[in-house]
C-alpha cells in the first residue's frame, strides 16, 4: 500500500445511503490499523455528520450530493464530508438535546449532534467554501510505535538522586535523521515526561512521516555514547514560505554544556538554506525560559494570545520537586496558559500597507517597528462579493480559530454563528479570529467584532494569503493577568494594551 493513500466516494443525499456511509468509513478505519471499537466508533462520527447534513442542509432537494474524502497517512486519518447546502455556520441542530458526555470516555455512542462527533476523534475542522459548498474534516491520529514506557519507575526521590550529570564529553551536532524518532521519543519523556503538547514527538512512525515530507527540521546533539541529548527544530506543516520555530529540548543530564546555542547556530544554517521568507514561534509565559530563547534568535513578539494552550503540569511535578518559581507556581492538573507569537523576517520585508482600524494603528505600527517594516495605511472599504472562511477547533487544548480568508458581504454573520457554535456547540474556551490586513473590509469586521465580545490580540505577519493576519480574540474562560511572565519590555507593553482593550471591550458588550 502507497504511504499516502487517497480515496473519493460519492452519493446521493439520501438517508437510505448511510449504510454505504458507515461501511466506507469504516473499512478506511480497519485499513489504518485501528481497533475494532475505534474504527465502530469513527464510522459512527462520520455516519452522524453526513446524516445531519442530509436532514438539514438540503431542504429538501433531493437532487442533492455528498461525497466523502478520505486520506490515509502513516500519522493519521482523515475523512472529508463535503456538500453544497446550507453554509455550515447556519446551526443546522438548533434543537437537538445535550449529549451525555459522562458515558462517552471509552466509545462514542450514535448520538446526536456535533458535540458527541468531536469526542470520536482527535481533530474537528470546518471549511466553508463559499459557492463551493460546506466541508467538515474529521481527523484520527494513528499511534504507529505504541508510547515508550516509562524508562525509570516513579518515585519522588529528589533530583540529586534520580539524574546524575553525564561525564564531559564532545558532542555531535547534526541534523534529524529518519530512524531517529524512538530517541528523540525517549528525550521527550525526559524532558516532559508526557506533557509535551505535539503528541507527534512520541510517536517515531509520525516524526518519521512529517521528516520525509519535509514538514519537520530538526537538529539534534548526539552524546559520546549514541543518545540523542538534546533537539531543536523548525515545523512546516503546509510547505509554505514560513516556519515556526520550537521543539527545544535538552535531556537534564546533558543541561549546562551549550547545547541550546550549539542546535540553534545549526538549525538557523539550515533555514536559511531552505529561502524561507519568515519564522514565528509561541512562547508559554508561566517561565520565560523559551521566550529569552526567542528573543535571542531576533524573533520579535507580535501578539498575545491570552489562554491559548492546556498545560498538564501533573507529570513534571511527579518526577521531580519543583527546582524554580515557575514549576511552584505550576499547580497539578490541566490548566490554561497564556503564550506570546513571535516573528522574524529573514529577509528584508518589502514596504507593507495594510487596512486597519484607528483605534489600533499606534500599536500596529510599533510592532511593524520593531520588524523593520515600512508601514503604509490604507482606507477602508466596503466588502464585495462571496467571503471564505476557515473554522477549526482543537479538541487537546479547547481552543477555537476563526480565520476570515476573503472578506464578503455576509462574512459577519458567519463571524458571529462560528463564535456562537465554538462556544456553546463544542465548549471553545478561546477562539481566536484572524482577519486579512490587506483587505478593505478588515477595519469594519474588526469593529463588529469587538462589539460582540472580541478584542485586539495583535498581528500574524505573512500568515494570509494576501498578506498579514490582524488576531482577535474572545476569552470563554476566567484570566488571572499575575500568572503572566514576560521577558522583554515590549512584550510587557503589548500585554498592557491587550488587556486594556479587553476591559474597554466588556465594558461595551
Amino acid at each position: 500500500m502507497p504511504k499516502t493513500l487517497q480515496t473519493e466516494l460519492t452519493l446521493p443525499a439520501d438517508l437510505r445511503m448511510l449504510r454505504l456511509i458507515r461501511d466506507y468509513a469504516r473499512g478506511l478505519a480497519l485499513l489504518a490499523g485501528l481497533p475494532e471499537e475505534q474504527a465502530e466508533s469513527l464510522a459512527l462520527a462520520v455516519e452522524e455528520a453526513c446524516e445531519n447534513a442530509m436532514e438539514h442542509a438540503f431542504e429538501g432537494d433531493e437532487s442533492s450530493a455528498i461525497k466523502l474524502a478520505g486520506e490515509l497517512t502513516p500519522a493519521a486519518l482523515t475523512l472529508a464530508i463535503h456538500d453544497r447546502g446550507l453554509p455550515f455556520y447556519r446551526t443546522r441542530e438548533a434543537d437537538a438535546p445535550e449529549p451525555d458526555l459522562e458515558n462517552q470516555a471509552s466509545t462514542c455512542l450514535p448520538c446526536r449532534g456535533l458535540a458527541s462527533i468531536q469526542h470520536c476523534v482527535d481533530e474537528v475542522r470546518w471549511v466553508y467554501h463559499g459557492v463551493e459548498g460546506n466541508e467538515l474534516r474529521l481527523t484520527k491520529n494513528l499511534a504507529g510505535v505504541c508510547r515508550l514506557p516509562s524508562p525509570e519507575p516513579e518515585t519522588s526521590a529528589p533530583p540529586a538522586e534520580r539524574v546524575r550529570p553525564a561525564a564531559p564529553q564532545a558532542y555531535a551536532i547534526r541534523l534529524l535523521r529518519p530512524g531517529d524518532g524512538v530517541h528523540v521519543a525517549q528525550l521527550m519523556y525526559r524532558v516532559y515526561g508526557y506533557s509535551y503538547s505535539n503528541e507527534d514527538f512520541y510517536y517515531p512512525d509520525r516524526l518519521d512521516h512529517d521528516l520525509a515530507a519535509g514538514r519537520h527540521v530538526g537538529v539534534v546533539a548526539v552524546a559520546g555514547d549514541g543518545e540523542i541529548a538534546g533537539h531543536a527544530g523548525v515545523e512546516r506543516p503546509d510547505l509554505g514560505p514560513l516556519a515556526e520555530l520550537g521543539q527545544l529540548a535538552v535531556a537534564p543530564a546533558h543541561r549546562g554544556r551549550g547545547l541550546r546555542q550549539l542546535m540553534g547556530d545549526r538549525l538557523q544554517e539550515e533555514v536559511m538554506r531552505l529561502g524561507l521568507a519568515g519564522l514565528f514561534g509561541e512562547a508559554v509565559t508561566i517561565h520565560t525560559i523559551s521566550q529569552e530563547g526567542s528573543d535571542s534568535r531576533g524573533l520579535h513578539p507580535t501578539g498575545i494570545k491570552l489562554l491559548d494552550w492546556q498545560a498538564h503540569f501533573k507529570t513534571l511535578q511527579c518526577r521531580r520537586p519543583p527546582s524554580s518559581q515557575w514549576e511552584r507556581e505550576a499547580e497539578p492538573g490541566l490548566q490554561r496558559e497564556t503564550m506570546v507569537f513571535y516573528f522574524k523576517y529573514l529577509a528584508p520585508p518589502e514596504r507593507n500597507a495594510i487596512c486597519a482600524p484607528s483605534r489600533h494603528r499606534e500599536m500596529l505600527a510599533k510592532i511593524y517597528r520593531r520588524l523593520g517594516v515600512d508601514l503604509h495605511f490604507l482606507e477602508p472599504s466596503g466588502p464585495t462579493g462571496p467571503g471564505e472562511l476557515k473554522v477549526h477547533y482543537d479538541q487537546a487544548t479547547g481552543a477555537g480559530v476563526i480565520q476570515v480568508n476573503r472578506i464578503g458581504i455576509g462574512t459577519l454573520p458567519e463571524i458571529y454563528q462560528a463564535r456562537r457554535d465554538l462556544c456553546d456547540m463544542v465548549g471553545a474556551k478561546v477562539v481566536g479570529l484572524l482577519l486579512p490586513l490587506a483587505q478593505g473590509g478588515a477595519p469594519y469586521l474588526c469593529e463588529a467584532a469587538e462589539a460582540d465580545g472580541f478584542f485586539f490580540s495583535g498581528i500574524q505577519p505573512h500568515c494570509a494569503a494576501d498578506g498579514d493576519f490582524l488576531r482577535l480574540q474572545f476569552l470563554n474562560a476566567e484570566l488571572d493577568p499575575a500568572r503572566i511572565h514576560l521577558s522583554s519590555p515590549f512584550a510587557k507593553e503589548l500585554l498592557a494594551y491587550v488587556l486594556q482593550e479587553k476591559e474597554r471591550v466588556a465594558r461595551k458588550t
